[in-house]
């Protein structure tokens, strides 16, 4: 193989693995963050009250930013009243995600997120260095198709 050849190779496969590294941010881009929440090594329940543009999101989930978080329920609470019971997310380590949570569709808005969950661990062993307090990130995507079905 010629230094030619090699080089337009490698310039081809680099602008390749440009491109593809520039479409992950443009999937990323359409969740943004609701609300981050440190969660306690007791099982605990939390209030989420979404602001602004945030009450009309479609679809919801959870990323684990730090720690182990064992999730077990999570209830959508909707401005006409009703309420969406999510239950056995189960257990998510740092960089994992839960499933994808669809908001009940109609006119109606996303008042609070109630989230039931706790840290894996214990503080004993957050002393020691050997498990940390779990972080979460409520991650909101709005999808507009997914509004008027």
């Amino acid at each position: 193989m010629s230094f030619k050849s090699k080089t337009s190779t490698m310039f081809a496969a680099a602008l390749i693995l440009s491109m593809s590294l520039a479409t992950l941010p443009a999937m990323a881009a359409d969740w943004f963050k609701v609300a981050d929440k440190v969660v306690n090594y007791k099982s605990e329940t939390d209030e989420v009250t979404p602001q602004f543009n945030e009450k009309n999101v479609t679809h919801i989930k959870l990323v684990c930013t730090q720690g182990t978080v064992n999730l077990h329920k999570i209830s959508l609470h909707m401005s006409d009243g009703t309420v969406k019971d999510v239950d056995n997310l189960g257990v998510l380590s740092k960089g994992l995600s839960s499933r994808v949570i669809s908001v009940p569709k109609g006119d109606a808005k996303l008042k609070k997120i109630e989230l039931n969950y706790d840290s894996v661990g214990n503080q004993k062993l957050a002393l020691l260095g050997v498990s940390k307090k779990a972080h979460v990130d409520i991650m909101g995507k709005n999808d507009e198709k997914d509004k008027s079905e």
